[in-house]
C-alpha cells in the first residue's frame, strides 16, 4: 500500500488571521545579510499588494520568519 505523505490543501476563508512561519533546513540560515532581508520585504510588498492580505506584523531573523497576516 503507498501513502501520500503530503497534506491536504489549506482551507483559507476571508478576514482570518494567520500565524505563518517558515525556517531554513536544519537551522541553516535564510538570510545571509542585509540585501537577503531587503529582497524578502520587497516581495513580501509585491505579493500584498498582488493577493491583497493584510499583514500586522513580521519578524525576520538569520535562519526563520514569522508573519501575521489576514485574508481577504
Amino acid at each position: 500500500m503507498i501513502y501520500d505523505m503530503g497534506r491536504l490543501p489549506r482551507v483559507i476563508f476571508s478576514g482570518l488571521i494567520y500565524h505563518v512561519v517558515n525556517r531554513g533546513n536544519n537551522r541553516q540560515y535564510v538570510f545571509e545579510d542585509d540585501a537577503d532581508f531587503e529582497k524578502y520585504l520587497e516581495l513580501l510588498g509585491r505579493y500584498k499588494e498582488r493577493y491583497g492580505f493584510r499583514l500586522y506584523h513580521y519578524v525576520l531573523m538569520n535562519n526563520h520568519i514569522h508573519l501575521l497576516m489576514e485574508t481577504s
